[in-house]
């Protein structure tokens, strides 16, 4: 049997074993060990000048151990960040109170936390997976801490200047969605300021996903991969008109912009009601 036909043949049962998988709860046995595997890829002696986290946890967040990707692309988002914030008046470095909501092992946390703190802020890290945000507390500046599937978390009414989340509603169905985006708006402070990524109809149609985008026209909240929540396995897409109205009640949005070429996720930049 060819090479092709050998592809092929995997493709089908895949097709036909998933949905079962994903029924009875197996495709975590499966997707775990898929992770296991990638973590044993080489992932380079690339180094920076701070911490770097071991390759299972990077593969946790990231489905890859690659280090350079990790460093360079973790920089690179926070730079996004930073800029979006200091655009509407909050900088890190200014005593702001600034929460990274799904911190993972600190690809953004790394190059953000030392500026908050050292700039008389707080820094305040969650993850719903418990390792992820251990590695973080015994390596990076801030606090950190494990966070459930659903809110709340331990934090008070208003207690926040900034609250950012990278690829955390990319990974959650509707329903708990929109109860984080309440959560979002009860720790921030009124005027806070909130930036949020998500798979928009645009990241769709430059990853080639003509499926997903054909979903969103009739449905403007699609998930892809239906099981494991919270993880990398499952794909939440929303149109940004959706999104928008899923944020109006809570957040004036100051900007939502579409997805990028360069595989920057759509981001929505919001104030607090």
């Amino acid at each position: 049997m060819s090479r092709e036909l050998v592809a092929a043949a995997k493709r089908l049962r895949w097709r036909m074993l998933k949905p079962v998988l994903e029924k009875t709860g197996a495709i975590e046995l499966v997707y775990r060990k898929w992770e296991r595997h990638a973590a044993r890829t080489p992932a380079g002696d690339f180094k920076d000048a701070l911490p770097m986290p071991p390759p299972e946890l990077m593969v946790a967040v990231a489905g890859t151990p690659d280090r350079r990707w990790f460093s360079t692309s973790g920089r690179l988002d926070a730079e996004f960040f930073r800029g979006f914030a200091a655009r509407y008046g909050a900088h890190f470095a200014d005593q702001r109170v600034v929460v990274d909501l799904g911190c993972g092992c600190g690809r953004i946390a790394r190059w953000l936390a030392p500026e908050v703190v050292d700039g008389g802020g707080r820094f305040i890290g969650y993850d719903i997976n418990a390792g992820l945000a251990a590695w973080c507390d015994a390596n990076l500046p801030g606090d950190y801490q494990q966070n459930q599937l659903r809110p709340p978390l331990p934090l008070p009414d208003g207690a926040a200047d900034i609250v950012y989340a990278y690829s955390v509603f990319t990974h959650l169905r509707e329903p708990t969605a929109i109860r984080w985006l309440e959560e979002i708006a009860r720790v921030l402070r009124p005027g806070g300021l909130a930036l949020v990524t998500f798979h928009d109809e645009t990241f769709a149609e430059l990853r080639g996903l003509a499926d997903v985008r054909t979903a969103l026209e009739t449905q403007p909240y699609f998930v892809l991969n239906d099981a494991l929540e919270g993880s990398n396995y499952i794909s939440a897409w929303t149109t940004r008109a959706h999104f928008s109205q899923l944020v109006g009640a809570r957040f004036e949005p100051l900007e939502i912009l579409p997805g990028r070429s360069d595989l920057t996720q759509a981001i929505a930049v919001l104030s607090r009601r």
